[in-house]
C-alpha cells in the first residue's frame, strides 16, 4: 500500500492474512490465514487495544465431521460473531463448480476448535454474517449478492426459512454500486448490520461504510438506514490491480472499528463514534389498518404475479368494489391484475390472468436495446424491483368509460405516464377491450404520480401532474382525440417540501382526488428528514373550482410504514394509489413494501375536522422510538 488517508490507521499485526475479527474479554481477536506451499492454516492474533496484535502459534481447526478437517485453501470471506453460548463463524467454501459453492456455518466455544453445523447454497452471495437475536431466541443470517437477504433459524443446524429480500443499493446514493455485508451485532436499539459500499477508481479506492438497523422485535424490519456513509476515507494502492477489502467490524471501547486488508496482508483500521442515539417521534393513529391486512398477496402458482401484488387502483360500480393492482412476475415485468369485493375489505373474486399487458413503447422493454436479461434487477428497485411494464395504475370512472393512467416503465431511460380506457359495458361483461394506450408525458422526462380527477372541471378532463413546488393541473377537452404531451415542471425524484414539517421531502400524489364538502381531497407521499427511509402519507384539501389552490394540509403524516407487511419487500413503504368514500368512511388502498395490497380507514367527518383545525385530538397519539 502506498498511503492511506488520515482517517485510516495502520495496525501492527502478527504475520498472516487477516480474514475476520471479533471482540473477546475486553480485547480484539483477529483470525489470520497463513499460506504455505504445504497448504493453508488458520491462527489467532490478540490485542488489548485493537491496534497492536500478537500471534498465537496454535492452529485453529474446523471439523467438517468428527474425523475430517476443513481444507482452508478452499475457504474465504470469513465472519465471526459472538453468541451467549460461544461464537458463530460463516465462510464461503468453493466447490468443484459454482453450483456447489456453499455458505458454511460453524460454531465454537473457544475460537480454536470449530464444528460445521450446516451448509447453505451460496447463490449470488459473496459474504454472509450471523447475529444472535435474543428477543426471538434465534439466529439471523444476513447475506449479500444482487441485494441483501435475510433468514432466521432457531437451530444453526437447520435452516427451514428461505432468504427474503431486505434492501438493495439505492440509485443516486453512495451505496448504489456496491452493498457487501461486513458484520452484524446486537445493540440496545436493534440488530445493526454494517456493509461496505467502497468505490475503486484506478489506484485509489473510496472506502465507504453504510449501516442498517433492524427492529429489536423483527430482524427483517428496517427502521433506519444511513443516508450518507457512516465513515468514508481514501486508500491509494501501489497499482490498479491491488484491492483493499474489509476484514470485519467490532464495537470496542465505545467506538466502532472496521478493519481493512490488502491482498498482501497490510492491515489498517477506520474508527468512528457509536453515533446512534434515541430520539422520540410522535405520530397519531389517524388511519385504522384493516385487521386482516394484507388483502391481496402474491400467488406462487401464478408466474405473472409471483413476486409482488401492490399499488392498487380502486373504484365502485354496480354496488361492488373493483381493484386493479400492479402484479410483478418472475420475468420482472409488471402487469395489471384484477380483484372484486362486495364490501371493499374482503376480495373474494380474483382473476387468474392479467387484465392489461404492456406493449413495446408502452412499458414493455425491448430486450435488444437493453443490457442483461429481462427480469428482476435491484438497479430498478425504486420502481418496485422490476425491469419494466405497466406500473402503479390509477383509475376513475367518468361517464361511460373507465380511464386508467399508469407508469410505462422501460428502464431509467424511459419512465413516462400512459393513459388508456375501457367502456363500462365491456368492463361489466368481462371483455378487456382497452383502447390503445397513449403517452401523455413528454419524452426525456421521468414522470410518475400523475392522477386524473374523477369528474370534469369546467367541462374538461383534469390531470394533476405535480404537487411541488406548486400544484400543477392541465385540462384536456377530449382524452380520445388528445395529441401531444403535457409539459410538466415536475421531475421524478424528491423535491423540497415544508422544511419545518414532517413532509420536508416531497415525492408525489397518491390516488385520484376525492370530492368532499371542503373541496378535493388529495393524498400524497413524502418523507421526514428525521426518518428519510420511510415513505409516509399526507393529505391536502384543494379548491373545488381551482384545484391548484391548497386550502388545508395535514399537520401530521396520516399513515407511516410501521407494520411488518409494510416492510417485508422494500422496507419502509406505504404507497397509496386508490381511495373511496363509503358509508361515511374514508378508505385508502395502498401497497405495503412494494409487495402486498392493504387498506386503512377513518371516519370522513372526523378526518375533515382534523384537516381544518390541524388538531388531531380525536386520534390516539403514539410514541415511536427511532434511531438517528
Amino acid at each position: 500500500m502506498r498511503k492511506v488517508s488520515s482517517k485510516l490507521k495502520k495496525v501492527k499485526k502478527a504475520g498472516g492474512l487477516p480474514v475476520a475479527v471479533v471482540t473477546l474479554n475486553g480485547g480484539v481477536c483477529l483470525l489470520l490465514r497463513v499460506n504455505k506451499k504445504t497448504g493453508s492454516s488458520l491462527h489467532l492474533s490478540w490485542s488489548t487495544d485493537g491496534m497492536n496484535f500478537s500471534k498465537d502459534d496454535r492452529e485453529v481447526s474446523i471439523y467438517v465431521s468428527a474425523k475430517r478437517k476443513e481444507k482452508i485453501k478452499d475457504c474465504s470471506d470469513f465472519s465471526i460473531s459472538s453468541t451467549p453460548t460461544g461464537f458463530v463463524m460463516t465462510y464461503i467454501r468453493v466447490g468443484k463448480t459454482k453450483e456447489k459453492d456453499v455458505i458454511v456455518v460453524s460454531k465454537s466455544t473457544d475460537l480454536m476448535n470449530w464444528r460445521v453445523l450446516s451448509q447453505l447454497p451460496k447463490g449470488d452471495s459473496t459474504r454472509a454474517t450471523i447475529v444472535y437475536d435474543k428477543t426471538q431466541s434465534s439466529f439471523v443470517l444476513y447475506r449479500d449478492g444482487l441485494f441483501v437477504k435475510g433468514q432466521s433459524t432457531k437451530s444453526l443446524a437447520l435452516w427451514k426459512e428461505k432468504p427474503s429480500l431486505l434492501f438493495a443499493g439505492r440509485p443516486g446514493m453512495f451505496d448504489y454500486e456496491r452493498v457487501s455485508v461486513v458484520a452484524s451485532l446486537p445493540t440496545k436499539e436493534g440488530l445493526l448490520l454494517i456493509y461496505d459500499s467502497s468505490v475503486k477508481k484506478d489506484s485509489k479506492t473510496l472506502l465507504q461504510i453504510g449501516g442498517v438497523l433492524f427492529h429489536a422485535n423483527d430482524p427483517k424490519r428496517v427502521i433506519w438506514r444511513s443516508e450518507v456513509p457512516l465513515w468514508q476515507g481514501v486508500a491509494e494502492l501501489k497499482n490498479e490491480r491491488e484491492n483493499i477489502s474489509p476484514v470485519g467490524f467490532v464495537h470496542f471501547n465505545e467506538i466502532f472499528m472496521v478493519y481493512w486488508t490488502t491482498k498482501k496482508g497490510d492491515l489498517v483500521l477506520s474508527t468512528f463514534p457509536a453515533i446512534f442515539k434515541s430520539a422520540d417521534i410522535y405520530e397519531y393513529n389517524i388511519l385504522d389498518r384493516f385487521e386482516k391486512n394484507p388483502i391481496i398477496e402474491p400467488r406462487a402458482n401464478h408466474d405473472w404475479e409471483v413476486l409482488g401484488t401492490f399499488n392498487p387502483a380502486v373504484f365502485e360500480d354496480e354496488g361492488k368494489f373493483h381493484l386493479f393492482y400492479r402484479a410483478l412476475g418472475s420475468d420482472g415485468i409488471s402487469r395489471i391484475g384484477y380483484a372484486q369485493s362486495k364490501d371493499g375489505m374482503h376480495f373474494t373474486r380474483r382473476l387468474n390472468h392479467p387484465i392489461f399487458e404492456p406493449t413495446h413503447g408502452m412499458g414493455y422493454p425491448d430486450a435488444k436495446k437493453v443490457s442483461g436479461p429481462v427480469g428482476f434487477h435491484p438497479a430498478y428497485y425504486t420502481s418496485g424491483g422490476g425491469w419494466g411494464g405497466s406500473e402503479d395504475p390509477r383509475t376513475v370512472k367518468i361517464g361511460d368509460h373507465i380511464y386508467m393512467t399508469y407508469v410505462a416503465f422501460e428502464g431509467w431511460d424511459s419512465m413516462r405516464i400512459a393513459i388508456t380506457s375501457i367502456s363500462v359495458d365491456d368492463f361489466r361483461a368481462g371483455k378487456w377491450k382497452w383502447k390503445k394506450p397513449k403517452l401523455i408525458s413528454a419524452p426525456g422526462t421521468f414522470s410518475k404520480n400523475w392522477v386524473m380527477f374523477p369528474e370534469k372541471i369546467h367541462g374538461k378532463f383534469a390531470i394533476l401532474h405535480s404537487i411541488t413546488p406548486n400544484i400543477s393541473v392541465d385540462y384536456i377537452d377530449n382524452i380520445d382525440t388528445f395529441e401531444g404531451y403535457i409539459d410538466s415542471p415536475r421531475k421524478y425524484g424528491t423535491q423540497p417540501g415544508r422544511m419545518d414539517k414532517w413532509d420536508n421531502i416531497m415525492r408525489g400524489a397518491g390516488p385520484p382526488p376525492l370530492k368532499t364538502d371542503l373541496g378535493w381531497l388529495l393524498l400524497y407521499h413524502a418523507h421526514d428528514n428525521r426518518e428519510p427511509h420511510k415513505y409516509k402519507l399526507g393529505a391536502m384539501i384543494l379548491d373545488k373550482d381551482n384545484p391548484t389552490k391548497i386550502l388545508y394540509r395535514s399537520e401530521h403524516p396520516i399513515l407511516s410504514p410501521d407494520m411488518y407487511y409494510e416492510n417485508d419487500g422494500k422496507p419502509g413503504v406505504v404507497y397509496a394509489s386508490g381511495a373511496v368514500i363509503k358509508d361515511k368512511d374514508l378508505r385508502i388502498y395502498y401497497g405495503g413494501g412494494d409487495r402486498v395490497v392493504c387498506v386503512a380507514t377513518t371516519p370522513l367527518k372526523e378526518f375533515l375536522d382534523y384537516m381544518v383545525s390541524g388538531s388531531p385530538g380525536l386520534y390516539e397519539l403514539k410514541k415511536i422510538t427511532t434511531v438517528l
